[in-house]
């Protein structure tokens, strides 16, 4: 046998000594190896919902006591489902540091409306339709839903109005309470006080207030905000508006109607207005 054999004989031992020292050890090593800290970080610091405190009382582990955890075997998976399924909670990635810390990441619930039902605690929702238990610790100003919500017309489906009035300030200036008949009709009560708004469903939202708009801006000031109690734009094309049985008296202000008359047609049929809504004007109508 040659030198380079020998060589080669002895390198070969070599390293299946270091590897039957070296896996052992490092096996040891890894079931040893612990969590380092906890770094929980919110995608809206300043929400009301929850707090890096609460994130871990959810979680389960104590901050102080991290450091007993063993990075081995630590399931993500199980973490996120947990703290996924709370109702404070939106979404969430869990993810183990190379310095061995435990980051999580968390969108906090985002609510677009509070929810009242007869006989049951009220509730928030968010975007999805997710529920937020409401709690006497925090109050949100969003929009708030009123009536009775079941599986033929649940709460949820009044989101896309909802998305609407949130992106646009004239709409969320103008919504102070929506409300769902028995019927599915849904009700805004305008903050304008006076009348309420028929909507029907969420099809045609932002026609619907354009509607409203146009009628809001070239009828109501010349017959005045209290002449109708009810407002219907459920219809297609049309705005129908109920008058009250005692209607009030007129203004004495120089109306629109006399600067520039555009409501010189306005009666109890239909009138035309520049861009081709009709407005019907129906004691029957509701």
């Amino acid at each position: 046998m040659n030198k380079k054999s020998v060589l080669m004989c002895v390198l070969t031992l070599l390293t299946v000594a270091y590897v039957a020292f070296a896996i052992p050890v490092t096996w040891r090593m890894a079931e040893a190896d612990t969590m380092t800290g906890m770094d929980i970080r919110l995608s809206d610091p300043s929400s009301r919902f929850i707090t890096a405190a609460d994130i871990a009382r959810e979680c389960g582990i104590d901050p102080d006591t991290i450091g007993r955890v063993r990075r081995r075997g630590f399931d993500l998976y199980d973490l996120e489902t947990r703290l996924a399924a709370s109702d404070k909670i939106q979404h969430v990635n869990a993810n183990i540091l190379t310095d061995g810390s435990l980051r999580l990441e968390v969108t906090p619930m985002v609510p677009v409306a509070r929810v009242f039902e007869p006989g049951q605690p009220s509730y928030y929702i968010n975007a999805t339709g997710k529920r937020i238990s409401a709690e006497l610790r925090y109050h949100l100003d969003v929009p708030v839903l009123i009536g009775r919500f079941d599986s033929v017309h649940p709460a949820a489906r009044l989101l896309p109005l909802l998305d609407y009035i949130a992106a646009t300030p004239e709409a969320g200036a103008l919504v102070g309470t929506v409300t769902q008949e028995a019927d599915g009709n849904i009700i805004i009560v305008p903050t304008v006080v006076g009348h309420v708004v028929n909507f029907g469903d969420t099809s045609m939202v932002t026609d619907k207030f354009r509607r409203l708009k146009t009628f809001y801006r070239k009828v109501l000031p010349t017959v005045g905000w209290t002449h109708y109690d009810t407002i219907a734009v459920k219809w297609r094309g049309q705005i129908v508006a109920t008058r009250r049985e005692r209607a009030p008296s007129a203004p004495t202000l120089i109306t629109i109607e006399e600067q520039t008359g555009i409501l010189d047609n306005l009666d109890n049929g239909t009138m035309e207005v520049p861009d081709s809504l009709d407005i019907v004007s129906s004691p029957e109508a509701a």
